[in-house]
């Protein structure tokens, strides 16, 4: 095996572009383990393609469309709809007012302490009271309205919904969905080309959860913030991944397998919204279904063991491979987490109790304060 031993071009190239040095490194690595790269004087099959970087930049110009495609859809559709059903921007409530050091302490934590409430008291020469109430008229601005959340919501629902619709359209037809020994043969010399109808669906799943990794911080934040940011990011590597690594196949279905329950629970946030609380039921027993169904018993044990163990045996202990299988447990332990949020809501709705809100939502309406205000008055 000869090994490339890079040259002084080869590493002014690599810090030339990012996008360039990520290609510089993938040559490298393929060469390193005596495959041959795709792009070396290949042609790909008619209706295939080769991984290239073009399909990165054109994923990462994608998501750009998307977040614009995504306020001018909540601009124009989301909001109108919104409005229809009754929901409004204000929160309504008496306004908190002016105060510099109070706002100092709301900007330090969002829910301060009974000591950091007295302390604030005295610093400020109020009452203990007074500082609770104008504390709860604060949070009560700051909270996202839920027209913001339905927007939010609505433009996932349909991009969600579309994504699984286009990509089981795809996959229904392809042997290795229903055998998935099948994703194996040939590797990788025969799974290097992905068929253009896969390569779109890559295109879309990549450039949407490079969007939702961007915009997340400028969404209603939640208690699972973090953990969702590690799920786009091991989304995005298994999506990236196993592209590179001739593994689409298993990751075609992987992508299929977590669209179906996002579309459900969507769903059944957008009713909450709009306070359809029958259907929020329904859509989220659907969720629950289907979440238990894809994420913890089909997602370990048919397409975890389809890479772990099918695969093994076809890919030589790839490090690719082994790279790839890591991001998968890693969602696995992430789906195992969320349920426990799934349970919670069922226990709620065993109770009798409708389906309200998302458990992990930091923006809960705070108590409100008429009680506190009349005292004063």
């Amino acid at each position: 095996m000869v090994v490339h031993i890079p040259t002084w071009e080869d590493s002014s190239r690599v810090f030339e572009n990012p996008f360039d040095t990520l290609w510089w490194f993938g040559e490298r690595y393929h060469k390193k383990y005596g495959q041959k790269w795709p792009m070396e004087g290949q042609t790909p099959p008619e209706g295939y393609v080769y991984p290239s970087m073009e399909g990165i930049k054109l994923a990462c110009v994608l998501a750009v469309v998307l977040t614009i495609a995504r306020f001018t859809f909540e601009r124009l559709i989301a909001e109108p709809i919104g409005r229809w059903f009754g929901l409004k921007h204000k929160l309504g409530g008496t306004p908190a007012g002016p105060n510099a050091k109070l706002e100092a302490l709301i900007m330090k934590t969002k829910k301060p302490t009974s000591e950091q409430i007295a302390a604030a008291a005295k610093d400020a020469d109020m009452e203990i009271r007074e500082v609770e109430v104008w504390i709860r008229r604060k949070q009560r601005e700051l909270m996202p309205s839920k027209l913001n959340k339905f927007k939010e919501t609505l433009w996932r629902l349909c991009v969600y919904t579309f994504a699984y619709t286009y990509g089981m359209s795809v996959l229904w037809q392809e042997d290795f969905f229903w055998n998935t020994q099948l994703c194996w043969v040939g590797f990788p010399d025969l799974t290097w080309a992905i068929k253009k109808s896969l390569y779109y669906y890559y295109l879309l799943e990549g450039s949407f959860y490079l969007s939702l990794m961007v915009s997340q911080f400028m969404d209603t934040k939640r208690k699972d913030f973090w953990e969702m940011f590690i799920h786009h990011i091991a989304t995005l590597s298994l999506i990236g991944g196993s592209w590179f690594g001739g593994c689409y196949k298993v990751g075609a279905i992987v992508m299929a397998t977590h669209d179906i329950s996002d579309v459900f629970l969507e769903a059944a946030k957008t009713s909450i919204y709009i306070k359809k609380n029958f259907w929020s039921n329904i859509f989220f027993g659907l969720f629950t279904i289907t979440f238990f169904a894809s994420r913890l018993v089909y997602l370990p044990f048919k397409v975890v063991f389809c890479s772990l163990v099918e695969g093994s045996a076809a890919v030589h202990n790839w490090p690719v491979h082994i790279l790839y299988n890591s991001f998968l447990i890693v969602l696995q332990i992430l789906h195992i987490y969320w349920f426990t949020f799934i349970v919670k809501l069922l226990i709620k709705i065993a109770a009798g109790s409708d389906v309200e809100k998302d458990d992990r939502s930091e923006d809960d309406t705070p108590p409100s304060s008429s009680a506190e205000e009349k005292k004063q008055n």
